[in-house]
């Protein structure tokens, strides 16, 4: 357990972190808003057929973490972080909770309790996965690993490079190489993989594993009905800044226009594929001629809103709102910790 753990685990056992957050309702100063985003709700199963690392809390989990959000913060929804960037003023201990990505453990598990605990949602479509069932590419690695008939493999795109199925690295190397390569050619990777692997990998395998883990439109539907806030997580899930024009353009208008259509709502916010803040001008403003409002990366940290003249002076970039990030191995203490204490978060390196 590193020094921070330790503080965490000190700061939870005297009471100290609940107290900072009572403190926060009556101190002077910006609101400081703690976006929490999530992927995926589940317990950690060894026989668990998809990538073991992307849930973010088991359901006992994230129902106490949801507890702990509704005792200490004032929940707000998406509409009323709009209105505040727009310069509406919001309450004290702003709270807001995102889902990325469009898991079917959202629908199943999150939602249900987000209902009972009185917590409203933002949920982040990659629409592509959805609407062609088709699996996120981190999770085809996976499963492509994980089904390896070779334990070794050499590929040849985007590098020359031996790969070997069972270690812990390779699926981080992989993953790596979609995330940074400038115009990598995913599907021709994944079918590298796979026969390098002797793995079968077509349309209808993939068809197959989708309905299993991502929900259809018809759910996404419900949830909108329900009152989740349905917006973008782009189409394709790549890094923006590694896309040309072309493709940047199909990425963020197409995502919006099919979402729109689907869900007969207009979508406003963009969550930004792996969650890396966004500086490259190109970028930024190919996000803003799509129609986009609003901007957020993932493990940044939290945001800033000065109320009144201050908060002329120093607004908000609407494109760079921060989130904060959960792993199912995070303790209890350590989660409040990044709520109640936000200098304490951790702090993805390429969100500094």
């Amino acid at each position: 357990m590193g020094r921070r753990e330790r503080f965490a685990e000190l700061m939870h056992r005297v009471g100290a972190l609940g107290a900072a957050m009572e403190l926060r309702r009556y101190a002077p100063g910006p609101a400081s808003v703690a976006i929490l985003t999530y992927h995926h709700i589940a317990d950690d199963d060894p026989a668990y057929p998809f990538d073991r690392t992307v849930a973010d809390a088991t359901p006992a989990q994230f129902r106490r973490q949801m507890e702990l959000l509704a005792r200490y913060g004032t929940p707000i929804a998406m509409d009323d972080l709009i209105r505040a960037l727009d310069g509406a003023p919001l309450p004290k201990n702003p709270v807001m909770v995102t889902f990325d990505d469009g898991y079917q453990s959202v629908h199943d598990i999150a939602v249900p309790i987000l209902q009972r605990v009185g917590i409203p949602a933002t949920l982040f479509i990659a629409t592509q996965f959805v609407a062609e069932r088709r699996i996120y590419w981190w999770e085809a690695v996976a499963v492509i690993l994980q089904r390896a008939r070779r334990a070794r493999a050499r590929v040849t795109y985007p590098e020359t490079f031996e790969l070997v199925a069972g270690e812990p690295g390779t699926a981080a190397t992989v993953n790596d190489w979609i995330k940074n390569t400038p115009g990598l050619n995913v599907e021709r990777l994944l079918a590298e993989l796979a026969i390098g692997f002797d793995v079968e990998w077509n349309r209808e395998v993939e068809r197959t594993l989708a309905d299993r883990l991502i929900m259809s439109w018809d759910q996404i539907r419900g949830l909108a009905k329900a009152g989740i806030a349905i917006e973008s997580h782009s189409r394709s899930h790549r890094v923006l800044p590694t896309l040309d024009d072309a493709a940047l353009r199909d990425d963020l208008r197409g995502a919006k226009r099919e979402l729109e259509a689907q869900v007969g709502t207009p979508v406003r916010a963009l969550a930004y594929p792996v969650g890396r803040r966004i500086h490259d001008e190109r970028v930024r403003t190919a996000i803003r001629d799509a129609g986009y409002r609003v901007g957020l990366s993932n493990g940044s940290g939290q945001t800033q809103f000065w109320p009144g003249a201050m908060g002329k002076l120093r607004a908000v970039d609407p494109l760079d709102v921060r989130r904060l990030s959960t792993e199912r191995t995070m303790s209890e203490a350590m989660w409040l910790t990044q709520v109640a204490l936000p200098p304490l978060a951790y702090i993805n390196r390429y969100n500094r």
